[in-house]
């Protein structure tokens, strides 16, 4: 308001508008003139120069390119995903029809071979006859250039300002496209952008749609049919209305007559046809290794903020038609999903056989209820405003559905309430499988099923159970201590944590085992031992140099597994010891090459050192060897006929609520993770849920297809470095002495006196929804 009163007061004392005569109002009138034209002057040159946003330079012009999705492939040449939001086909200008270009120019764009991208004739007709005239059925100004920029740079809000900056942006863009184009390419690039509604994306998915064939082989009605379509693409949709298809049609046939590109007779031939469709189901790529191409899409968020394209601009995944090589063998990966696959199917039918007509949640109601909050239904409902007795209503109303199970996908009519029900019951599992001195990963499973259960279960954090035992071994070994160092399995108080008591899985005590037969035996009780001895910084200090990134919780029930890791994490810290000491980190792209073929760059490997000595390394191979051989881990080898080295440890949280087993051979580490995707859903029992049952047969499954494939024998026939003399003698021990009775098999029995225990029993979502 102050600053129209000034106005108001410069115009009285500069201005006097009562007095002023004829030659005073010219003057005034050639200075509005002039500032206007100025003004229009320096807005023309702001659109040009890209002002605005929307219009290219120059040098990004020279690089255009048809829009092209992204590429995902596997080591072997395996096309794994195509990053496409579109169903488009691209295909060149020598795939289109002749006759489908003149009807294009006849209808859109008739003097398109006269202009330069702009046609000055169109648009003072625009101007007389609907501006001026208000004749809608003048047509349109717009050039098939304009078009094309219109279809390739979205429009962007400008306020009240919106069309007519938008509309001088496509002008300009569209007189550069043309100054650096021959006409031909011009019409390729149309052709392979314009929508045509029905989800098709350019002419050649549209040709599939709409008549199941290639744009090549288009007759001259068909392709009329379809440059009929862009003046309304639901309008003259042929399957929805194909009377008002037909009848632009006839109109199209109609302007090629007009401009001389058929024959009066001939045009009147082909009219007489009738309309015939034949529509074809367009779907998006399918995609192999979804949650590993998932990964993938996340690695290269990073990726895309840190390159640019040589115009300066970001690369986008979705049009740049990049190809990404990585280190997945899809041939690996058909196993890894093979074997989660067979497996979670035995699991799940013991899980249901156990429980029976039970609820698994039933002592825990709460799990239920936020499954139900979490689900899109009830969100959507909620968001409509109804009230809770109305959103319960409608939850528990039979709809039609499809279904996950593992015999393939279920067509049923059942309540959303059921559906959500059967969804919390299933059991999880998660795979890798890494090469350690690379680094790469092989076999990435992050699930049972990527179309019902988005939630990427390998890098997802659970509790890790005994499976984190390794590192405090590996501490303890590093700080002096002996493989044949006797300690006594004893219950025992810990005053100094509050009278944690740590108690083994079978309440067996007596007796003493040696370090090595403790770990191949996964006792509690001298795990504990070894962490007073060591001190936990140490080994969170290991534990992070090996690879864990997870804040760890600097608790004494961390030495049992109590940390919530992720697979991936624990992959990564177990390639240490098949490198005897130095772990690599994982390696997901080998190379990034862009659609003229350049290799860019990729993001660097993280670089890693030696984290523990050599001879650590051969002593803890040694070890984790014998857990395998002589320990809790035997059954990999005899049920799945593995006669070479193998190592590893399993393991097996609370209430056996999460089962892992992560192993190596001299080339390949392998870790599975099994559990239900919230931890308070798990077995009733330990002889079911313990992870020698869950996990690890889905590594034996895997490495047995390998073994049996001669072309995969190199990741299971090389044996473990010879350990020297000196370390061999390390282990010149029983493994226990005066222990009651052998020990089968163990999980980490631990208090979680530092974790809250909410965390188990409410997870962030129930529904497999990713955050």
């Amino acid at each position: 308001m102050n600053i129209l009163k000034k106005i108001k007061q410069y115009l009285k004392l500069n201005y006097s508008f009562k007095n002023y005569t004829k030659k005073n109002w010219i003057n005034f009138f050639k200075k509005g003139i002039l500032v206007f034209v100025g003004l229009f002057v320096i807005f023309i040159i702001s659109v040009y120069f890209g002002l605005f946003g929307r219009v290219p330079t120059s040098s990004e012009i020279k690089l255009f390119r048809n829009m092209e999705a992204s590429e995902v492939y596997s080591s072997d040449k395996v096309l794994l995903y195509r990053f496409d939001k579109e169903n488009r086909l691209n295909i060149p200008f020598d795939s289109i029809p002749k006759h489908v270009v003149e009807a294009l120019i006849s209808s859109e764009d008739s003097r398109f071979y006269e202009h330069s991208g702009v046609d000055l004739k169109s648009l003072l007709r625009v101007l007389i006859k609907t501006v001026i005239l208000r004749d809608k059925s003048s047509g349109g100004g717009s050039t098939i250039t304009q078009q094309l920029v219109k279809n390739y740079f979205p429009r962007n809000s400008h306020w009240v300002f919106s069309t007519p900056i938008n509309k001088f942006e496509e002008m300009v863009a569209a007189y550069k496209l043309e100054s650096h184009f021959t006409k031909e390419q011009i019409i390729e690039f149309y052709f392979n952008t314009v929508p045509f509604g029905d989800t098709a994306f350019g002419i050649e998915s549209a040709s599939q749609r709409f008549f199941s064939t290639s744009t090549s082989k288009l007759t001259i009605e068909q392709g009329a049919v379809l440059i009929g379509m862009l003046k309304a693409t639901y309008t003259y949709n042929p399957l929805k209305f194909p009377a008002a298809s037909k009848k632009r049609r006839d109109i199209v046939l109609n302007l090629m007559g007009e401009q001389e590109y058929i024959s009066k007779e001939f045009r009147d031939s082909v009219i007489a046809i009738p309309l015939l469709t034949k529509q074809k189901r367009l779907t998006h790529h399918q995609g192999k290794a979804m949650y590993f191409t998932e990964h993938v899409r996340l690695i290269m968020k990073d990726w895309l903020e840190n390159n640019r394209k040589p115009s300066g601009k970001k690369y986008d995944l979705y049009k740049d038609g990049l190809k990404i090589y990585t280190s997945l063998n899809y041939v690996m990966q058909q196993y890894a999903e093979k074997a989660v696959e067979k497996r979670l199917k035995i699991l799940q039918y013991e899980f249901d056989r156990q429980w029976g007509n039970e609820d698994p949640w039933a002592a825990i109601p709460i799990v239920l209820t936020n499954a139900i909050k979490n689900s899109d239904r009830y969100k959507s409902l909620k968001n409509a405003g109804l009230s809770e007795s109305m959103i319960l209503d409608s939850l528990n109303k039979p709809v039609k559905m499809k279904i996950f199970s593992h015999d393939g996908d279920r067509n049923v009519t059942m309540s959303p309430l059921d559906s959500i029900k059967n969804s919390l019951k299933f059991l999880h599992a998660s795979f890798i499988a890494m090469e350690p001195q690379t680094g790469q990963i092989k076999a990435y499973v992050g699930g049972i099923d990527e179309n019902y259960f988005q939630y990427d279960h390998a890098t997802t954090k659970r509790q890790v159970g005994s499976s984190f035992k390794p590192f405090v071994y590996a501490a303890a070994i590093e700080s002096g201590v002996s493989p044949c160092d006797m300690y006594p399995n004893e219950l025992k108080k810990y005053p100094q944590y509050d009278d944690w008591e740590p108690k083994n899985s079978d309440y067996i005590y007596g007796g003493e085992f040696s370090v090595w037969g403790a770990l191949a035996a996964s006792i509690n009780t001298v795990t504990v031992q070894l962490m007073e001895k060591v001190g936990l910084p140490k080994i969170i200090d290991l534990s992070k140099k090996m690879g864990i990134e997870t804040e760890l919780p600097v608790v004494p029930s961390l030495a049992l597994g109590s940390a919530e890791l992720s697979l991936l994490e624990m992959v990564r810290a177990y390639t240490s010891f098949p490198n005897y000491g130095k772990p690599m980190h994982e390696v997901v792209m080998i190379k990034i090459v862009n659609r003229d073929g350049i290799s860019l760059n990729i993001l660097p490997v993280k670089e890693t050192k030696q984290v523990y000595s050599e001879k650590t390394g051969e002593i803890m191979v040694e070890m984790l060897k014998r857990v395998v051989f002589n320990g809790i881990a035997a059954a990999i080898r005899y049920d799945f006929q593995l006669s070479g080295d193998i190592a590893g440890k399993t393991g097996t949280s609370q209430s056996q609520a999460d089962g892992w087993f992560i192993g190596f051979t001299s080339n390949l580490v392998t870790g599975a993770w099994v559990g239900a995707e919230n931890p308070a859903i798990h077995f009733k029992t330990m002889e079911l849920g313990q992870a020698s049952h869950t996990a690890l047969p889905i590594n034996g499954e895997f490495l047995r297809m390998l073994n049996n494939d001669a072309s995969f024998q190199y990741y299971l026939k090389t044996d473990f470095k010879k350990p020297s003399k000196a370390v061999l003698k390390l282990f010149d021990c029983d493994s226990r002495k005066n222990v009651p009775r052998p020990i089968k098999d163990s999980i980490a029995d631990v208090v979680i006196d530092s974790l809250n225990i909410e965390n188990l029993i409410i997870p962030k979502d129930s529904i497999a929804i990713p955050q």
